[in-house]
């Protein structure tokens, strides 16, 4: 039997369902959601900050920095996220990270790839690095949701991956319900660079689920620019926007 009529008879006997709502449909968007739901999707279009890529209210076409970045500059570069992180996206990340369903993965990575984020060049990366799990979570959930994003982008964009160079040296309590100064505080000294020489001089894709502060994800920066990387950019699937339903 050719694959193309397994597929046909895996497709009756198992048809394919949204990820969020459970409703079968012909065709999903990147494999997990109906139109419907793939409409909930609030993706994240220009003005954006330059830095942290958070909506800026100003005209499309002259965006500038954030106060919270002009008040204290990131120590990344640019970073870009795919979307809200709010109704459908939310509720299939959790199930992705907290119900231990890593198939999600590839779907979700594959939301990140093929998009053009003004400020990052993936001709011009050196490679990408997804923010480690320590050892203990990892342990736990079984799989590094951020490695599993960072894999399906690396292959999107032909970009080398490299995830043994940044280590979570240290286990943090959970980040949730923390202000942003106790965030800074509570992941400072957590990663540590096991490879410098593969970090010098290097342009990094630092690849996340969500953006949250970006405490976490500029504490990474921060450790591989002292390792004496060249330039760190950031990724992530989502991002947290204070107050979206």
């Amino acid at each position: 039997m050719g694959k193309e009529l397994l597929g046909v008879v895996a497709d009756v006997l198992f048809p394919p369902r949204c990820q969020a709502c459970g409703e079968t449909a012909d065709e999903l968007t990147a494999g997990l959601f109906c139109a419907a739901c793939a409409g909930d999707i609030r993706y994240l279009q220009p003005p954006l900050c330059l830095s942290c890529g958070a909506p800026v209210p100003v005209a499309p076409g002259t965006e500038h920095c954030c106060p919270d970045c002009r008040r204290e500059p990131q120590p990344f570069t640019t970073a870009r996220s795919v979307a809200v992180y709010a109704g459908v996206l939310l509720q299939v990340i959790h199930d992705f990270k907290y119900r231990r369903r890593p198939s999600l993965g590839r779907g979700l990575g594959a939301l990140m790839t093929g998009r053009n984020y003004a400020g990052i060049d993936t001709a011009d990366l050196d490679v990408i690095i997804p923010v480690p799990l320590h050892v203990r979570r990892l342990r736990e959930r079984g799989f590094n949701q951020s490695l599993l994003l960072a894999r399906a982008v690396s292959a999107g964009c032909g970009v080398p991956l490299d995830f043994l160079s940044l280590r979570r040296e240290r286990d943090t309590p959970p980040q949730t319900l923390r202000d942003r100064r106790e965030r800074r505080a509570n992941i400072r000294g957590a990663f540590g660079v096991t490879r410098r020489e593969r970090i010098r001089g290097k342009k990094i894709l630092l690849v996340d689920d969500v953006y949250t502060t970006g405490s976490t994800l500029a504490e990474c920066a921060r450790v591989l620019l002292d390792s004496d990387a060249a330039r760190i950019d950031v990724l992530t699937l989502a991002r947290a926007i204070p107050d979206a339903a």
